[in-house]
């Protein structure tokens, strides 16, 4: 990939853009949406409203999924 030097922010933010009309815009989206999915994979959270008797409860349950979370990135990048 070439390097390119740009003159100041707005012109390194005017050579990101792409015109809507490109026919290459659809593959650009692609491959973002792939590394996204990469890097950040979908949570796992259970969806839907929850209640909680305390904020003590509501916040054990949110860090049990976040451990969960964090043990199955580990096990997915030792694996990879």
């Amino acid at each position: 990939m070439p390097v390119r030097r740009f003159e100041s922010l707005d012109d390194a933010r005017r050579a990101l853009w792409v015109d809507p009309s490109d026919p290459r815009l659809g593959e650009r989206i692609c491959r973002l949406w792939e590394r996204t999915r990469r890097l950040a994979p979908p949570l796992g959270i259970p969806r839907g409203v929850r209640k909680y008797r305390s904020i003590e409860e509501a916040n054990a349950d949110r860090e049990a999924w976040t451990r969960k979370r964090v043990r199955a990135l580990r096990e997915r990048r030792r694996k990879a």
